[in-house]
């Protein structure tokens, strides 16, 4: 390895390469319970240098995990197999953003937040702010096809991507789509390599579509006694042609413990509602609202807050983005881990039935549950959280993200819609999507990556295992093969 990380060096330079001990293992880690020390960390600064590092790596066989902002709940960017990690941060050049093509075109490795400060100050916006928007990438967005909070309105991420820059294995470069906002040529490749998670192809350019920024915006929050009422009111805001930017649920555990710790003074319910409005106009935004308010009442929402202040707008959304400081505080020592019922999706119909379900599951089992939904899209984000220290914990989290899954198949659901299969999933890889599938992914995998370089053992591509090539962050951790032993 010393060789080619010497060659590496030649290629990106010697502050592009990182080899001490100490430094590659500040990039082991994710949100998941495993670490995996790369042999090296290289921050390619290119298109050709991502040709010469790929090229060099396939000749020599040697693994290539790309990461983008490293905040992956799934193991997707850890490098399991070593070799090398490859950080397409320093990528991060936004090369053009064009008010009369509605386009922008990035390099893979600018920050969310970074590009949406941008594009703010031309009016635009690319509306999918992802929970960890200030961390993640435009390539990780991509790579990974995420949805985020805007997804109710304007869809996965995928459907974004005008055109897309990618580097194969043995160094070719696709260039696929154009400025031109429509095209109809062939097989839509960049619809392969978005949610790939770095598998198939280094993406290192995007042309994204850009949407006009509403000048005027509110939040709205109410509270249920009973989550039926909740989804039900969800749903009608979805017929009446509102078209909210977001329409988030939340379960009542998680509601009460970031009232109490954050004395917020939310009333007690099984359910909070949360939802932005975006508007033309202070007019157009008021019919909406008022809309929206009628709605909520008459499916039983009560306490109804209308934000239009950022006090009062982080206050309504607080039990979606705050419950894992503030179970911290009334736990301490516990904390969240990525797992592999972390973003089920179920019919629409099922929402208030699955919130539920997947609570029960969860705390049937002795430890912690905040669940929250993406109302009227179905995905459902159940966070556990667990004394890492407690063996127990690891036993039950392991037992109920099995029992998650299963239900969540049977209800007509899908295990995964936003944070891809990574690591984490593999087990489950072939319950969710079929053998024949699995075995097509397969092919497709061993077709633009023969070697099987790109990112190893993520997708159940090249195995169904995890817990093995890693190592663990506690040693109370239960591995697969312990819990059937």
């Amino acid at each position: 390895m010393l060789g080619t990380i010497k060659q590496l060096i030649q290629i990106v330079g010697e502050t592009n390469v990182v080899s001490a001990k100490v430094d590659r293992i500040a990039y082991s880690r994710d949100l998941t319970p495993y670490f995996a020390v790369p042999d090296a960390v290289v921050f390619p600064m290119n298109t050709e240098q991502v040709v010469e590092i790929l090229t060099l790596l396939n000749e020599k066989g040697v693994p290539v995990t790309p990461r983008g902002g490293g905040a992956s709940f799934q193991g997707s960017s850890l490098a399991v197999k070593g070799g090398i990690l490859l950080d397409l941060s320093r990528m991060n050049k936004i090369i053009e953003i064009s008010n009369e093509d509605m386009i922008a075109i990035v390099q893979s490795g600018v920050r969310y937040e970074t590009f949406e400060h941008e594009l703010e100050k031309r009016g635009l916006t690319f509306p999918h702010d992802v929970g960890s928007h200030d961390a993640a990438t435009i390539g990780g967005i991509l790579a990974s096809d995420s949805n985020g909070h805007h997804a109710y309105r304007h869809g996965r991420v995928g459907a974004w991507i005008q055109g897309m820059e990618v580097v194969l294995v043995d160094g070719t470069v696709l260039r696929l789509g154009t400025r031109a906002p429509r095209y109809n040529m062939g097989y839509n490749l960049a619809a392969l390599f978005a949610g790939s998670e770095g598998t198939l192809g280094i993406i290192t350019e995007a042309t994204l579509k850009l949407a006009p920024r509403m000048p005027v915006e509110a939040t709205v929050g109410a509270f249920f006694k009973n989550l039926d009422g909740l989804i039900s009111a969800s749903l009608a805001i979805s017929m009446s042609g509102i078209d909210a930017g977001t329409i988030e649920a939340t379960d009542g555990y998680t509601v009460k413990t970031i009232s109490d710790v954050m004395n917020l003074g939310f009333p007690t319910c099984e359910g909070n509602f949360v939802g932005d409005v975006q508007g033309f106009d202070e007019e157009n935004l008021q019919r909406k609202l008022m809309v929206m308010e009628k709605i909520l009442k008459e499916h039983g929402g009560e306490n109804i807050i209308t934000a239009r202040d950022e006090e009062t707008t982080n206050k309504l959304w607080a039990p979606r983005l705050e419950i894992d400081t503030a179970i911290v505080k009334v736990h301490p020592g516990y904390r969240e881990f990525g797992f592999a019922a972390a973003d089920p999706c179920v019919p629409l119909s099922k929402q208030a039935e699955a919130i539920r379900e997947i609570g029960r599951i969860i705390r049937s089992h002795g430890v912690i549950a905040a669940v929250f939904c993406h109302a009227g899209i179905g995905i459902i984000h159940p966070a556990v959280l667990i004394d890492a220290r407690n063996r127990e914990h690891w036993v039950a989290m392991k037992k109920a993200e099995q029992e998650i899954l299963e239900y969540v198949v049977s209800i007509g659901g899908v295990v995964t819609a936003e944070h891809g299969f990574g690591y984490v999933k593999n087990p489950y890889v072939r319950m969710a999507i079929g053998p024949d599938k699995l075995e097509l992914d397969r092919k497709i995998k061993k077709l633009l990556d023969p070697n099987g370089i790109l990112n190893p053992g993520k997708m159940a591509l090249d195995t169904e295992e995890r817990d093995s090539d890693v190592g663990f962050i506690y040693k109370e951790y239960v591995t697969d093969k312990e819990m059937t032993e």
